[in-house]
């Protein structure tokens, strides 16, 4: 079983998540845009608000009130507070470019809560809540995340489980790797089972192959230290050079000002805006 090692004070930690390693190998300039880059006036990363971003982030803040709830709430109940979160992003504020896009959305997402009520009832009991676990990798750098569930099985292990609500399978699990890892080594129990569910068109959590997770920690203790050089370095080169790439090119226009602000999201410290004709 993965422990969490001892640690006293760190200084300026560096944090490692599964979506910021993400970037950092899929492109390093577009890791620095999306993670390290603020803006001066606000302090604040910059995010381009993204029809599928919104789609995921509503239907995630649906399920985690219906968590928190226990379960105890009906499903007119958990639609309303879906409609509630939608409002947030209605509009450019989604990333949407018409009302048509966003109705379409807007019932891709209903179809997915509907799917999980009907089923929520197959989750275990829910282990205890923990807010942006944490392991020390090496030194300064932290390996961070948060769950999006974690069951307790009756043996006393432990099942960890991500909610996915894209159209494409997932490729590569290290995501569940790395929230097993967490939940070892901050819940104090053995991880038996690690599921991606696919709200879409899955009716259950579909498990992976869960392989020993000492190997994947080493593995992310070797990317830590590059991310860790580059930050290091400051060297910056997206993956197409002078070219860029997708993402490098999307942020680049948000910061040569052909970008529309819509908000800013003090829960992480982002500048929101809408970007026409990605």
């Amino acid at each position: 079983m993965i422990t969490k090692p001892q640690t006293g004070f760190i200084k300026d930690p560096i944090f490692i998540s599964y979506t910021s390693l993400s970037d950092f190998l899929k492109c390093p300039r577009s890791y620095y845009l999306k993670n390290i880059y603020k803006r001066k006036e606000t302090g604040f990363r910059i995010q381009i608000a993204s029809p599928h971003l919104s789609l995921g982030s509503t239907v995630h803040d649906s399920v985690k009130w219906y968590l928190e709830m226990g379960g105890q709430v009906s499903q007119d109940q958990l639609i309303k507070k879906f409609r509630n979160f939608w409002l947030k992003y209605s509009g450019k504020r989604g990333g949407f470019s018409s009302r048509e896009e966003e109705a379409t959305f807007g019932k891709r997402g209903l179809k997915m809560i509907d799917n999980f009520f009907q089923n929520a009832k197959i989750l275990e009991k829910g282990a205890p809540a923990i807010s942006f676990p944490k392991y020390p990798l090496f030194e300064d750098v932290i390996l961070m995340g948060n769950f999006d569930f974690v069951g307790e099985r009756e043996d006393q292990t432990l099942h960890v489980l991500d909610f996915k609500t894209g159209v494409t399978d997932e490729k590569d699990p290290i995501q569940l790797y790395i929230y097993a890892i967490l939940a070892e080594a901050n819940l104090g129990k053995v991880v038996s089972v690690a599921s991606f569910w696919y709200l879409d068109r899955d009716d259950s959590p579909r498990a992976i192959v869960l392989d020993p997770l000492e190997p994947k920690l080493e593995w992310l203790k070797e990317k830590a230290k590059q991310l860790k050089q580059a930050l290091e370095e400051g060297i910056w080169v997206c993956i197409k050079g002078e070219d860029l790439c997708q993402d490098c090119q999307l942020h680049q226009a948000i910061i040569d000002g052909k970008g529309e602000f819509q908000f800013s999201d003090y829960r992480y410290k982002k500048d929101v805006y809408y970007l026409g004709s990605k």
